[in-house]
């Protein structure tokens, strides 16, 4: 098998797009994805109210142009090892390499989780796997469903899950109604900001109830979620008197934003800074988006949070940068122009949005001491809060002596609340707490994918350290932080 000269990980809006782009400037890449379909997860295949045209057309260009993008599903990037070395598995096969020229990261986002009293309850969700399950499944929740946190998803899942026929009992937003300067902002998007207020309307038109400014400070129940408690939250999100009201639910979707993912980029010893605009932790990038790893590449939400459309964009501009670093033939520019154009256009609404609705810190004030926070672990919140007392505001240590992280999610549903809770516990602010490193393999996975394949590894080259298992040798792990050292 010949290496290829682009390989690009995440077949969501910014993957296909760049892949996209590149075909159409005569350049073959491979495009790995582990679902079984492209769309990632804002354009998964779904039906009905779940459905996204636009996932729909952009599958079609993809297959249109497969002579130049080998598009391989199932495929599972379970190391990456610096600059650009892939360690790919797929079901039924051993590990397959990849070194290609270049390598562009279109990992996406991760969920941000806010640990409550009962969110362990069967019945309790994040709303974007609620979102999920019923694209995937087809299957919605019965009801009463409450669907809270902030934002724009929390309205869209109401509304997509009352139109495929559950019976949404309330939204809960923790933030206020924005003010005019929010508005100015939003008003600089005015497509954008006419599908959040359709879906506030369809809300009200069906009857279900937008309470703003509260969030859901307990979930009742013995076997499963019965009910929620709500309060008063300030503009911090912090809990303001006590609990206000209780809306019965059997279904909960907890929807707080997210944040990027930065596994891979980690992997690669990927620069980073921190912008609350953008998810917090982000990689370094170049105005081609290319990170501080020479030949390396992150595009759409891994780079910070954007949304769909401009991640679209960022793929087709990434797409383009790197033909013309191939020396690739030129092709139409007005892709190109148009991409310029959206990302610039977006800008200031998605800032605006960020303000009014990205995640306040103040939200954490909701977990009780004996609030579980990692629940692979089942690591408390006053566990993670007596590691900071003891003077160790990191979340490596809180990982060493608590084990906080270490579970079978490593990590990615409760790392944003473990260093929330240890930023909040030192009195110190939220970069303060460098995100935690990250090793091979970036998750569970079976045996069979770390053993090389039956083919002739691609690449030619030994592994890495010198061992076909991850352990016998050292393995490289993330990179530095500018001006904070090793990231912890």
């Amino acid at each position: 098998m010949r290496q290829p000269r682009v390989a690009v990980v995440g077949a969501g809006p910014a993957g296909m797009a760049a892949c996209l782009r590149l075909a159409e400037r005569g350049v073959a890449s491979v495009l790995l994805d582990d679902n079984r379909a492209a769309g990632g997860q804002i354009w998964r295949t779904g039906t009905g109210p779940f459905r996204a045209a636009a996932g729909d057309r952009a599958r079609a260009r993809l297959l249109s142009q497969s002579a130049l993008i080998d598009h391989r599903p199932d495929r599972e990037v379970v190391g990456l090892f610096p600059p650009r070395r892939l360690w790919v598995g797929a079901e039924g096969q051993g590990r397959v390499e990849y070194d290609p020229e270049i390598l562009v990261l279109a990992p996406g986002a991760l969920e941000i989780a806010v640990p409550v009293p009962g969110w362990t309850l069967p019945g309790v969700y994040g709303a974007g796997a609620l979102q999920a399950l019923a694209k995937t499944t087809g299957v919605v929740p019965g009801g009463p469903v409450v669907i809270a946190g902030a934002g724009p998803l929390i309205r869209l899942v109401a509304v997509q899950l009352a139109r495929a026929g559950s019976a949404v009992a309330a939204v809960v937003d923790a933030a206020g109604r924005p003010g005019p300067g929010t508005l100015a902002g939003l008003a600089t998007a005015p497509t954008m900001l006419a599908r959040g207020a359709a879906l506030e309307l369809e809300l009200k038109r069906r009857g279900i109830p937008l309470l703003r400014g509260h969030a859901v400070c307990e979930i009742k129940g013995e076997n499963g979620a019965e009910a929620v408690v709500l309060t008063r939250v300030d503009a911090d999100w912090t809990p303001v008197g006590g609990p206000v009201r209780e809306v019965p639910a059997r279904t909960v979707g907890l929807g707080f934003g997210v944040r990027p993912n930065l596994e891979l980029a980690l992997l690669a010893g990927c620069a980073l800074r921190h912008d609350p605009l953008y998810g917090g932790w982000v990689p370094e990038r170049t105005a081609a988006f290319e990170s501080s790893v020479p030949g390396l590449y992150i595009v759409g939400d891994g780079g910070g949070i954007e949304g769909a459309e401009a991640a679209e964009a960022q793929g087709v501009l990434a797409g383009e940068a790197i033909a013309d670093r191939l020396a690739a033939p030129p092709a139409d520019p007005l892709p190109v122009s148009h991409a310029r154009r959206e990302r610039a256009g977006l800008r200031r609404f998605r800032e605006a949005l960020a303000r009014w609705s990205n995640l306040r810190t103040g939200i954490y004030a909701l977990s009780r001491g004996d609030t579980v926070v990692c629940r692979c672990e089942d690591v408390t919140a006053r566990e993670i809060e007596q590691t900071a007392e003891w003077g160790g505001a990191t979340a490596h240590l809180a990982k060493m002596s608590t084990r906080a992280g270490m579970g079978l999610c490593q990590g990615r549903t409760c790392g944003a609340a473990v260093s929330a809770l240890l930023a909040r516990a030192a009195g110190v602010a939220e970069h303060a707490i460098a995100p935690p490193s990250r090793r091979v393999p970036i998750r569970p996975t079976a045996l069979g994918r770390l053993l090389p394949d039956g083919n002739p590894n691609p690449g030619g080259n030994p592994n890495p350290g010198g061992d076909p298992i991850p352990g016998g040798g050292p393995i490289p792990g993330g990179g530095p932080i500018p001006g904070r050292g090793a990231a912890e």
